[in-house]
């Protein structure tokens, strides 16, 4: 079985399936990569990355030869690019030229591209081309190289999943929305009368799974929204399809992305990925990983195969012969300067040979190791303490219920409700009150002054109860703005 590997952050996706342009899905695993090994998909700590392959893939007994990387971050630059009708030769140097505005000087790239469907009636070919450095891509083949697993192809996170929609998703629906909700970063894709159109990320930063995340990637949607109205784009969108999580309430989910501005229905996405519903919902919750199982076949579209291939020379032009009389009479000068330089360089030889004998003596190069290992460890100890700083921040957005705030809540209800706090969640923000009083209309003007308050998000109630005493009650639960109770009074419950 095929292997697919997905790199990000943290967060590592393996699927195992079968490759092709059906590719299927059989197993997958998410699992966590040693702490600051993996920063936007870049590997920063080589050693215990090495080490965690060879463990991942001796517990689970993975293939170590028919492998596929697929690569998340931003050191992989791509655009949507339209191309005429032309040879194959020709459209690989016409692609060159749309990046040559990433390019630089005394740099080596890779130009890789994925071909997508195009606008129909139009004689032109939709292309998703991309490059890379060089050398990232072969630092990429020695990591996995040195933990004893052969690559055969490597994508980015980006390039793939647009192919992987072209194949599947795009032959049931024409103009559509793909939401990918991947750990805090959340991906929305346009698809618009079967053509690409639109690709952007952003960053959540309230925790995964809560109500308050799902009101982010929605929120994210209105970015979308902004593009669809600045291009004058009037097709229907026919469905908001979302990926990458397993806790999703599609019924909740729809009202909430319709507040911002896209009224179309929500569905998990399962077009393309097979007849076993429940394969497919595990399937698309590591669909960038997936993605890799995923091929057009074409050289053109894996990093690997133009890996060394050399670029093809650019026409001369009078400005460069220009250039090359320059170098020809400067070069006829530095002939005659060279003899004189011969003699000053004979003379330094000895210094130069006294400091080569340094350089590679044992205790030298000790030294230097023992730097080296310093610095590594400095480093990775700086990444641990930035990870403990983001925990501490997100700690300190969540409420708290203090003796000032519960005193808020008393104020409220003072006149018009007694009430007896009961459960509070911190985690969620939230806090559960039950209030009493002789005049239901009273219950009512308390719940107004509540919605009031600016220390709360929202207040929802459960209907009323008439108690045999002859009083009403009724369940309050308050959600607490961020940070509520952090300053004042510390007092917590």
């Amino acid at each position: 079985m095929s292997v697919s590997i997905y790199l990000n952050n943290q967060q590592v996706q393996i699927v195992v399936g079968s490759r092709g342009r059906k590719g299927t899905y059989q197993d997958s695993y998410v699992l966590d990569a040693p702490e600051g090994s993996i920063i936007n998909g870049i590997v920063t700590d080589t050693s215990s990355f090495v080490e965690f392959l060879k463990e991942t893939w001796g517990r689970y007994r993975l293939s170590k030869n028919d492998v596929h990387l697929v690569v998340g971050g931003n050191k992989i630059h791509g655009r949507n690019v339209e191309v005429p009708m032309l040879s194959k030769a020709k459209t690989n140097e016409y692609l060159s030229r749309e990046l040559s505005d990433m390019e630089k000087e005394g740099t080596d790239y890779i130009v890789c591209y994925n071909a997508l469907s195009g606008k129909a009636g139009k004689k032109l070919r939709n292309f998703y081309v991309e490059m890379a450095e060089n050398d990232l891509i072969k630092d990429y083949v020695d990591i996995f190289k040195e933990a004893g697993i052969t690559l055969k192809s490597l994508v980015s996170a980006e390039g793939s999943i647009l192919g992987l929609i072209d194949k599947t998703v795009n032959g049931y629906f024409k103009t559509f929305i793909l939401q990918i909700m991947n750990g805090n970063i959340v991906t929305n894709i346009l698809w618009v009368d079967g053509s690409f159109n639109y690709y952007n990320s952003v960053r959540c930063f309230n925790d995964v799974g809560t109500s308050a995340y799902y009101d982010d990637c929605a929120r994210s949607l209105s970015n979308l929204n902004q593009f669809i109205q600045a291009h004058k784009i009037e097709q229907k969108i026919d469905r908001i399809l979302i990926a990458g999580s397993d806790k999703l309430d599609v019924v909740y989910y729809n009202d909430l992305v319709s507040t911002y501005g896209i009224a179309a229905p929500v569905a998990i996405v399962n077009q393309g990925l097979g007849p076993n519903a429940e394969k497919n919902n595990r399937a698309q919750q590591v669909i960038y990983a997936l993605s890799g199982l995923y091929t057009d076949g074409q050289k053109e579209s894996n990093f690997l195969a133009n890996v060394g291939k050399k670029e093809k020379k650019s026409r001369v032009n009078p400005e460069l012969k220009k250039n090359i009389a320059i170098v020809a009479i400067t070069f006829a000068v530095m002939i005659v300067l060279f003899l004189g330089a011969l003699a000053l360089r004979m003379s330094r030889q000895i210094k130069y040979d006294a400091l080569v004998e340094y350089n590679e003596n044992p205790a030298t190069v000790s030294q230097a190791m023992m730097f080296d290992s310093i610095s590594q460890r400095r480093d990775t100890l700086a990444s641990r303490a930035n990870s403990i700083e983001n925990v501490l921040d997100t700690i300190n957005t969540y409420p708290v219920l203090t003796k000032d705030v519960e005193n808020i809540l008393k104020e409220t209800a003072k006149g018009y409700a007694d009430i007896e706090i009961g459960s509070f969640d911190a985690e969620n923000g939230l806090v559960n009150v039950t209030a009493n009083a002789t005049d239901v209309e009273l219950i009512n003007q308390y719940i107004f002054r509540l919605q009031e308050r600016d220390i709360f998000n929202s207040v929802k109630y459960t209907g009323y109860n008439y108690n045999q005493d002859g009083t009403w009650s009724i369940n309050v639960t308050c959600t607490f703005a961020e940070g509520v109770g952090r300053e004042g009074d510390s007092d917590e419950e």
